[in-house]
């Protein structure tokens, strides 16, 4: 493996409200039945135009053209059903997993030579504290996302605890089938350590903060024994001119 492709890499891109033709023509039999589903055109045009766009990144990546990718899912490792494990790509073979995130009009693409990795993003904005905190954070964390100012600081700390968190249950690959209070990612810290419970015993993940522009707050999870680089690609789309490196 050449040192340019090395490590971990990850991806954001930006999408228009309104669905692009080209974009409609790389998506599979699959995509455009989820598509059709959509009643707001908007949604569905984000929807289209993230699908498109990572289905490109991978691609190139890949060195294939995008209808040569062909998408398939892990086993989930609660059940073993490969109908709703973690995503994979299934044609052309390959050894790089796959982490992928949407929100708003922003996705995010993260590949991983054999090491699984999880992803998430989501618009910066005002949210309704007592519910989220209610479901998913832990005391501790609930304390921190309090002792904010109200406001903008209070909000992205809300924010960061649920990117965090998301990419960390992504990484496992079990979605939000498990209790989030209990994955305690402390905002606060540039990194945090979640154990994870398995039959092979404890299994420690790291997740941190990813640069994804002035919009957006976004994790990367990964295995805490995972020591390979990460890598940030400047960000693609409408408004494509944030960039950078991972916190970690």
């Amino acid at each position: 493996m050449s040192g340019r492709r090395r490590g971990i890499h990850v991806w954001t891109g930006e999408v228009p409200d309104i669905a692009a033709a080209p974009d409609l023509a790389v998506l599979d039999e699959g995509e455009l039945r989820r598509l059709a589903a959509f009643r707001d055109p908007v949604v569905g045009a984000r929807y289209a135009g993230a699908r498109a766009a990572i289905r490109r990144t991978v691609a190139a990546w890949l060195k294939v053209v995008p209808s040569d990718v062909v998408w398939g899912n892990e086993a989930c490792p609660g059940c073993g059903d490969a109908g709703h494990g973690p995503p994979r790509v299934r044609r052309p073979a390959t050894e790089w997993r796959v982490g992928v995130s949407r929100s708003g009009r922003w996705w995010m693409l993260a590949l991983s030579p054999g090491v699984p990795v999880g992803v998430d993003i989501e618009v910066r904005g005002p949210h309704e504290v007592p519910a989220v905190v209610r479901r998913c954070l832990s005391p501790a964390e609930r304390a921190e996302v309090a002792a904010a100012p109200e406001g903008g600081e209070r909000d992205d700390r809300l924010t960061r605890c649920w990117v965090r968190k998301e990419a960390v249950v992504k990484g496992w690959g079990v979605g939000l089938g498990t209790d989030l209070a209990e994955v305690e990612v402390r905002p606060g810290l540039e990194r945090a350590v979640v154990v994870r419970r398995t039959l092979r015993g404890p299994e420690p993940w790291e997740v941190s903060d990813v640069a994804a522009g002035a919009a957006c707050l976004a994790a990367l999870a990964r295995p805490a024994a995972c020591a390979l680089p990460v890598t940030v690609h400047g960000s693609t789309g409408p408004a494509a001119r944030h960039g950078g490196r991972a916190r970690g």
